[in-house]
């Protein structure tokens, strides 16, 4: 009997201790979870209208698929969700691209937004063959950030032989927005 006296101050202090400990992180997490949280953007869309002719691609570094009348056969898409012959094709090239897209931290630092307009050339097996900016976002860093995840990005899947092509041009815009 007297040892469940000894303890009973001792629970009670125990009880007491654990309610206070989770009563202080339930608060602390129901304050830290209301404040506003600055949300960066960075998203793959569609290119605007090209009012300026593309540049044309590199050197082709592999065999091309000759076509009647001794021409190379070649395509020229926009990268984005449109239903069309390429569209699964395309889907891998975006999902390996935004993979390793960010956001240049010098950019984010300087709050530099803006949208980059990059052309490429995927050869049919999947090496890039060309890239360039085709519009410019209005800062260096986020036209060569965008650059450099097309690049590193390669080599890409193979274009399919149903395709029949030997490359595939490739018009991609690079947003980088910064929202409050």
């Amino acid at each position: 009997m007297m040892t469940r006296k000894f303890l009973i101050p001792f629970v009670l202090a125990s009880l007491v201790g654990h309610t206070l400990v989770l009563a202080l992180t339930t608060r602390i997490y129901w304050s830290a979870s209301s404040l506003p949280e600055k949300v960066i953007t960075v998203e793959l869309k569609a290119p605007p209208e090209n009012k300026t002719p593309p540049k044309p691609p590199l050197p082709k570094k592999t065999p091309a698929v000759a076509v009647a009348g001794g021409g190379i056969r070649e395509d020229s898409v926009a990268l984005r969700g449109d239903p069309g012959p390429y569209s699964a094709y395309l889907l891998t090239i975006r999902r390996k691209i935004e993979q390793i897209w960010s956001y240049p931290p010098q950019a984010l630092s300087e709050q530099r937004e803006g949208n980059a307009v990059i052309s490429f050339t995927i050869d049919s097996s999947g090496a890039l063959q060309g890239y360039h900016v085709t519009a410019t976002s209005g800062s260096t860093v986020l036209d060569e950030e965008a650059l450099a995840v097309v690049r590193a990005a390669a080599p890409y899947a193979p274009l399919p032989a149903d395709f029949n092509l030997a490359r595939l041009n490739i018009t991609a815009t690079f947003s980088y927005r910064m929202t409050p």
